[in-house]
């Protein structure tokens, strides 16, 4: 009697199936990863904010954490969805050696090449023409 085309159905299908795999799944995994590190942090962690800071745990509560910051070792309370991630001293010192520093060149640089930047000097007259315009 009435059939249903399944050919009009499969992309509405396909896109659905698309969607979940590659937006819906990923996107839990990644934050139940995020709540398990968040979950697993103890005192004396390192970590980094969201606000690219570094910082060491100081004391957890339920839904803040009091950290130190770094290097002057200042206390600040910041919420727990605020840490990006907890560092690993092993991962810092291999992230410090992937840095390739370039080393300037001193010949590259010479007193002699640098040059002031040109300025007008402005006269009285323009000047009083300027603020009566302004009133």
């Amino acid at each position: 009697m009435f059939g249903i085309d399944f050919t009009l159905i499969l992309p509405l299908i396909l896109v659905l199936v698309f969607f979940y795999f590659f937006i819906l799944r990923p996107q839990n995994k990644q934050k139940k990863e995020i709540q398990d590190m968040r979950s697993s942090m103890k005192p004396g962690d390192e970590i980094i904010t969201i606000g690219g800071f570094y910082g060491i745990i100081y004391a957890i509560g339920e839904e803040n954490v009091t950290i130190e910051l770094l290097p002057d070792y200042n206390k600040a309370l910041i919420s727990k969805a605020a840490i990006s991630k907890v560092v690993v001293s092993a991962d810092a010192v291999a992230a410090a050696e992937e840095d390739d520093f370039e080393e300037i060149d001193k010949e590259i640089i010479k007193d002699s090449d640098v040059v002031d930047a040109e300025y007008e000097e402005i006269d009285e007259a323009d000047d009083d023409m300027s603020t009566k315009k302004e009133k």
